[in-house]
């Protein structure tokens, strides 16, 4: 049987499910901790947030307790709650199950007799429910920003825009949501008929992933407004992943590695190409002779247009890469080795590299080279040829110079530093480093009267051809331009 028919039988077996009514299971949300003091003052905790419940009657500590020990079908729950105590009592446990609901404390999966189809995961407090006129499935598509992921548990469906995740217990679900994305549509034959076996259920299913975003209008207006326009799904689901609020990984700085793995070195360990030793600034004559802070601000600009006929010189690039860059000291916190360099980073991890590709600097040969922050020196990686040609050439026609630049600074991040550290944001965090070297080096080349340029992107595996390092160990997150400043620019 090939894969396509495979998928096709899991469907009709799935919807051969759905002919049976969909039921709710609830459970207490699986990372939620539950804890009352001695006054009687319920709290629950996950993760950086959390919810007081003051003072709870016996049937609502008894529905926590159920909610928190087993799946239970939330009718049969309430059936049980109201013969045993009554209506009264029904009443308190019915708000204190809202009051869970809406703080995103309760895990729904929905089942089709015996066959559990999806579990709704929430990831914070409930948004408004996303109202989508039409509920005919067929008049429904998986949104863009839907990502489908394997994870510990199995399956699971996310989605930027949606405040809960979505655990697939049943594989033909998928083959069932793909089809909607697949679907031909002609309306000009009228209304759309089910297919056979389309039972009620499937809508009800179908509807429930689209009250929570999952799943949108075919037509597709709602997706075109600009604030959903304006983002690719990457993108938005970096974005929503790597601040808190809308997911439950682990945050911030765990030390997850911590006992697997050992943390990376505060400084790289040195390669073995030639050495090329840098002049050192004079940071005592610059207190006092140095542009101030406001003339540099106002003065900056992106120079493209380097002066070929004078250029850049090894003393010139040795205070730039001083001044920027250079590591001032070395600490231990008992857990990693920290930096100390020109630029903010957080948790002083310094994860990021200097790589100088030099095509015009007296005194230094052209070529590929690594910047030692600790010995201010230079490291010779590779000669000239054409790996260094593909990536002078990327940084010329992204800055749209007529020339090569004088040199382009590589700035590569070894993740690993960040990362070892800090679980969900280590990335974010990187890019940020990033920004606020680019605004170190603009300023200090300002002062210094020469041309500088960020650039906003670059080939990552073309500095990995050239290096050999590993894409997933190290790789390019910023390029920056350097040379003399051509006569008369601005």
């Amino acid at each position: 049987m090939s894969g396509i028919d495979a998928s096709c039988c899991q469907a009709e077996d799935l919807i051969e499910d759905f002919s049976h009514p969909i039921r709710e299971i609830l459970a207490l949300y699986r990372e939620a901790r539950v804890t009352s003091d001695h006054s009687g003052v319920t709290r629950i905790y996950a993760g950086n947030r959390g919810i007081n419940l003051g003072s709870l009657t016996l049937s609502q500590r008894s529905l926590l307790e159920v909610l928190s020990t087993r799946l239970e079908d939330s009718d049969k729950l309430m059936d049980t709650i109201r013969r045993k105590e009554g209506e009264q009592a029904l009443l308190g446990v019915r708000e204190l199950l809202q009051k869970l609901r809406a703080g995103g404390w309760v895990s729904t999966t929905l089942k089709a007799g015996e066959t559990k189809i999806l579990t709704f995961r929430p990831l914070g407090p409930a948004a408004p429910v996303a109202l989508h006129p039409a509920l005919d499935p067929l008049e429904l598509r998986m949104s863009r920003f839907v990502m489908l992921r394997a994870d510990t548990s199995g399956m699971v469906m996310e989605s930027p825009l949606a405040h809960v995740a979505v655990e697939i217990h049943d594989a033909a679900l998928v083959g069932l949501l793909a089809s909607l994305n697949t679907q031909e549509t002609d309306d000009t034959e009228g209304p759309h008929i089910h297919p056979p076996g389309w039972h009620e259920a499937v809508p009800e299913v179908l509807g429930a992933l689209a009250r929570n975003g999952f799943l949108v209008p075919r037509d597709g207006d709602h997706e075109r407004e600009f604030r959903f326009a304006q983002w690719a799904p990457h993108e938005l689901l970096f974005h929503s992943r790597t601040r808190d609020g809308r997911h439950d990984a682990p945050f911030g700085g765990t030390h997850w590695a911590m006992g697997t793995f050992d943390p990376l070195p505060a400084v790289a360990p040195p390669f073995d190409g030639p050495l090329i030793r840098l002049p050192r600034a004079n940071l005592q004559k610059l207190r006092t002779g140095d542009r101030t802070l406001t003339e540099v601000l106002e003065d900056r600009r992106s120079l493209r247009l380097h002066d070929d006929t004078d250029p850049l010189t090894i003393t010139q690039l040795g205070e730039f890469l001083y001044r920027c860059a250079r590591n001032r000291n070395s600490y231990n916190d008992g857990i990693l080795q920290l930096g100390d360099r020109p630029y903010p980073s957080g948790g002083r991890t310094y994860e990021l590299e200097i790589y100088p590709l030099v095509n015009c600097v007296n005194g230094v040969p052209p070529g590929l080279y690594h910047y030692d922050p600790d010995q201010h020196q230079l490291e010779l990686m590779r000669r000239p040829g054409p790996a260094l040609r593909r990536l002078s050439e990327m940084s010329r026609l992204t800055a749209q110079m007529p020339s090569p630049p004088q040199v382009t600074l590589l700035i590569t991040a070894r993740f690993g530093r960040v990362m070892w550290k800090y679980s969900a944001m280590g990335y974010a965090m990187t890019l940020k480093h990033v920004g606020v070297l680019y605004q170190v080096m603009y300023s200090v080349a300002t002062a210094m009267g020469l041309a500088a340029c960020g650039l906003g992107s670059g080939d990552s595996d073309a500095f990995a051809a050239a290096t050999g390092l590993s894409w997933e160990t190290e790789s390019t997150v910023g390029e920056f331009l350097l040379g003399s400043r051509y006569p008369g620019a601005a």
